[in-house]
Parts: C-alpha cells; structure tokens; sequence
C-alpha cells in the first residue's frame, strides 16, 4: 500500500517487461539493446510507468550522472541511459520500445545437454 494525493493505493507485483533502447556510452559510438525489467509493478490509475533505483542498485548496479544524464553501469558497462524530460528537470526519462515475447527471438549457444 502507498499514499498518494488523493488516496491510498496497491502496487502489484504484475511480472516481467522486455524492453527495447538506445544505449549512448561517452566517447563511443550508440547502440541498440534489449533489456529484461522484473519484477514489474502496476499502480491502478498510474498513466506512466516507473523504474525503481533501488531495484537497480539491488542489482548491484552503479548510477553516475550529473543534471544531463543518468547512467546505470553494470560491471563498469552502460546498461541505461536516462536524460531529464527537459532541461533543468529533476525528472529523468528513458527512451524506450516495449518488446512483446511474440517479436523476441531467443538464441542459445552451446550444446544443449
């Protein structure tokens, strides 16, 4: 249960979201990346969705930034890239596609046992 304004609602573990972004490393050059997000939560009424810092740094990820970008690093590698929706914002944005399972392909390398 979290307050909000106006009332008091339920977060719901609802699962797993693959999602499809753009990763802009300094000094190198931008690349495409999916990444699997869980667990996902749903707040009934929320028209935007949410990425818990926590979650991440639970993942023992690292986040640097400064008032231009945010950066969550992963074994000293950028895994996202957030930038505020404009400029002085205190609110940073990750520009991303949902990736349905249908459009996932999934690859295995090695023998299978």
């Amino acid at each position: 249960m979290i307050q909000m304004a106006n009332n008091i609602t339920q977060v719901k573990e609802v699962g797993t979201v693959f999602i499809t972004h753009t990763v802009l490393p300094r000094n190198s050059k931008a690349y495409e990346k999916t990444t699997c997000l869980q667990p996902i939560y749903y707040l009934n009424g929320l028209n935007t969705y949410l990425l818990s810092m926590g979650e991440f740094l639970n993942d023992k990820q690292l986040i640097t930034g400064n008032n231009h970008q945010l950066m969550f690093l992963r074994n000293k590698l950028p895994v996202l890239i957030c930038q505020p929706h404009v400029v002085g914002s205190t609110i940073f944005w990750l520009n991303l596609m949902i990736k349905y399972v249908q459009s996932l392909s999934a690859k295995m390398y090695g023998s299978p046992q």
